[in-house]
């Protein structure tokens, strides 16, 4: 799914009235629409109290349009519109529809708000609040006069939902600290999520639940758009998953080597193995210390072991004329940064980069300390090579950023001059291509941060990786299974209870839900 930035939107939008012979009223409706089905879905039909404040724009005729639908309904309305000169046409022609229906409907109710004095209306807290003050258009941050209003609504106790965007947030760049912005509770965002609502600096602002609305858009402009930023969901996963065929076996499906463990760290890459077979690789070899020998047996005897000559951490890794086997490798899990098992993987890197190999690498956690303690090994890595850090193994990365959007431009600069493929973890994890593509995840929860979550997340890309997928669809797709793991997983387990182990456990149903067993080609 494309992320457009506020100017495509708008061309989108425009797009869709002629291509569509719909006038901009009539793709409002649609919107408004799209919107009352999902609070019915999340609210019920029963009677309640939405309180719905509308600006003057067309954000503000879609709130208009809503509070019209819900009073026919049957649900009690108070609409709150500013009270300004300048209303945009199809705001005012649903005020004309609004106040029609205000004759013959004693629970709808309109109120005009004025920014000049200070906003005194107690909002019900048993009351549905309906953010509907402005949209993506808005090209500035709002002035001090707002934080009466904003603050009033950002406080209330019960449901907030901010439709479009929560208002004071700007579409496609920062917003300037301190500006006032709606903290809703939940964002109903129209076609595609805008790039700030994916930015965790704007946490406080966007909710716990983001539902994109498809309100029908005309793809064909949309498709000619700069695809510089996307959105992974389960279309784009199915299109890139490998597919069985009955005369399938285990060597089919590729080899992954998992290297790591220390004494003591032997937990993170069992979890990786495990999760690497179950992802659907055909083997799992595990290359690890001689401490973790009879752990790795005992935990996991569908795997293989390798061990190297270190007794509590790894003193050596694979020589690359032994690595014929393998497709993919993932390294650094649990291994620790001892000054031998540096001087390691050094000595692998550059035997790697003297030799013709078509071995895909990820880099994990102690594999990316080690890189970012010796960076002129960034030089050996080979084409393409997925490293998966989580934020502060980043900021050793790339260093240290002022907030999200610089972050992202680090992160892309990087990407493109190592030739690498940055996994951001994270909500809404990020995948950055060398060639400038960022691509959001749109599956996971806040359960899975928790310790040997990334392990897991290695073991997946790297099987995938085994299994034939080019890097950049390893890594989208693992990082989209990974997070649906995650999501199946507290469909029965309390997001504060998830544990890595729980990721592995529904793997299985993570494919079922992108792939399941009937559409595969046996």
């Amino acid at each position: 799914m494309q992320i457009l930035s506020a100017d495509q939107l708008r061309l989108a939008d425009e797009y869709t009235i002629r291509a569509q012979c719909l006038t901009s009223w009539q793709l409002m409706e649609r919107a408004a629409q799209a919107v009352f089905q999902q609070l019915k879905s999340d609210f019920g039909v029963s009677p309640k109290k939405y309180e719905i404040f509308c600006g003057p724009g067309n954000n503000g005729g879609d709130g208009l349009a809503l509070a019209r639908m819900l009073a026919n309904q049957g649900q009690h309305v108070d609409a709150y519109l500013l009270d300004t000169v300048r209303y945009s046409p199809d705001n005012l022609q649903n005020q004309r529809l609004l106040n029609a229906s205000v004759a013959h409907n004693t629970r709808l109710h309109i109120h005009r708000l004025s920014l000049d004095t200070a906003f005194e209306h107690v909002v019900d807290d048993e009351a549905v609040v309906i953010d509907a003050l402005f949209g993506y258009g808005l090209t500035r941050s709002l002035g001090p006069e707002w934080a009466s209003l904003i603050g009033k609504l950002s406080q209330h106790r019960g449901p907030v939902v901010s439709i479009d965007m929560p208002s004071g947030l700007l579409a496609d760049r920062p917003s300037p600290p301190g500006s006032p912005i709606v903290k809703a509770k939940t964002t109903y965002t129209f076609h595609a999520p805008k790039l700030s609502l994916l930015q965790p600096d704007n946490a406080a602002y966007t909710g716990d639940r983001l539902i994109i609305l498809d309100i029908g858009l005309s793809t064909e402009q949309i498709g000619i758009q700069s695809k510089s930023h996307h959105y992974t969901d389960a279309t784009q996963v199915r299109m890139m998953i490998p597919h069985f065929n009955r005369f399938a076996h285990k060597g089919t499906f590729g080899h992954a080597l998992l290297i790591g463990g220390s004494y003591g760290k032997m937990g993170s890459i069992l979890l990786s193995s495990r999760a690497a077979l179950r992802t659907g690789c055909g083997l799992v070899t595990s290359y690890v210390p001689s401490c973790g020998y009879e752990i790795m047996q005992t935990g996991f005897p569908e795997g293989m072991v390798w061990m190297d000559g270190g007794s509590e951490q790894l003193a050596s890794l694979p020589a690359s004329e032994k690595l014929s086997a393998f497709k993919a490798i993932g390294l650094g899990i649990g291994m620790g940064t001892a000054i031998s098992t540096q001087a390691a993987l050094r000595a692998f890197l550059v035997e790697l980069s003297d030799r013709d190999h078509s071995l895909a690498l990820v880099l994990d956690a102690d594999g990316l300390n080690i890189l970012s303690q010796n960076r002129d090994l960034l030089a050996l890595l080979p084409v393409e090579t997925i490293l998966t850090p989580h934020p502060h193994e980043l900021e050793r990365l790339i260093g240290r950023w002022d907030n999200d959007w610089q972050k992202m431009e680090m992160a892309r600069e990087f990407a493109h001059t190592h030739h690498a493929i940055v996994v951001i973890k994270g909500a809404h994890t990020a995948v950055v291509l060398p060639n400038g593509e960022i691509h959001f995840n749109s599956t996971g929860n806040p359960g899975m941060a928790t310790a040997g979550s990334g392990d897991v997340l290695t073991g997946i890309i790297t099987s995938l990786l085994a299994q034939g997928l080019e890097p950049k669809a390893a890594a989208i797709c693992g990082v989209y299974v990974h997070g649906l793991a995650g999501d199946l997983a507290i469909q029965g387990i309390h997001p504060k209870s998830l544990i890595a182990s729980d990721l592995v456990k529904h793997i299985s149903r993570a494919w079922v839900s992108i792939q399941p067993a009937a559409s595969c080609s046996f």
